[in-house]
């Protein structure tokens, strides 16, 4: 077995990100580093490169001699970004080796059902679960990157989104029907549904997008 470390950035990128999605910092605001460095315990060198890695997926704006601040949240930026997760998440279930899918199967039926009955604020987690169990076999490691950094952008979004009842019920029942045609393999036609996962119409887009900002 192969024992990695992860690097503290990353650790601290990941904290700093979850902090963000949950809505502990406002739009508009300057990320207080000192104070942040604190609260985590750790130097201001690995907490700027964590910083400045958010800067440059887009979460967070690097201004010129005033430090980091959250980026707003757009309906265009949402908009704009959810068709291409759902485009580069087909192309991976694509490539993904049909025997690996369908051993998935259990865990992807368990997930879907975890969606369902737990509360409100986890739901957005389980959905990231049920999605990277579904790709986790995908060999284009390229492409998965691709797909998390273009995700990183609109995580906010997916918090906001899944605190409604009715749209957790309606990502896990097109959790449902990505399964079903995985058991009947049909890979072509669960890429399909998983591209449909992610079409939103407007009018949900700009609701929620007021929320997350």
């Amino acid at each position: 077995m192969v024992i990695t470390r992860r690097p503290l950035r990353e650790q601290i990128r990941d904290e700093i990100l979850t902090r963000l999605v949950r809505g502990d910092y406002p739009v508009g605001n300057r990320i207080n580093e000192g104070q942040l460095a604190d609260e985590l315990g750790v130097s201001r060198t690995p907490l700027r490169e964590a910083l400045a890695g958010l800067a440059q997926e887009g979460v967070l704006e690097l201004r010129p001699n005033r430090g980091f601040w959250l980026s707003p949240v757009t309906v265009d930026e949402v908009k704009e970004t959810y068709p291409i997760i759902g485009a580069l998440e087909a192309l991976a279930l694509r490539t993904c080796n049909p025997g690996d899918l369908a051993a998935s199967v259990p865990t992807l039926l368990d997930l879907i059902t975890e969606m369902r009955t737990a509360p409100a604020a986890t739901a957005g987690a389980i959905d990231d679960k049920f999605h990277n169990e579904l790709l986790k076999s995908c060999p284009n490691q390229r492409l998965l990157e691709q797909i998390k950094s273009q995700k990183t952008v609109v995580h906010r979004y997916e918090f906001a989104y899944f605190t409604d009842p009715r749209r957790i019920d309606r990502a896990a029942t097109q959790h449902s029907q990505i399964v079903d045609a995985i058991v009947a393999n049909d890979i072509s036609r669960a890429a399909t549904e998983l591209a449909a996962n992610w079409d939103v119409d407007t009018e949900v887009l700009a609701e929620i997008t007021r929320a997350a900002g």
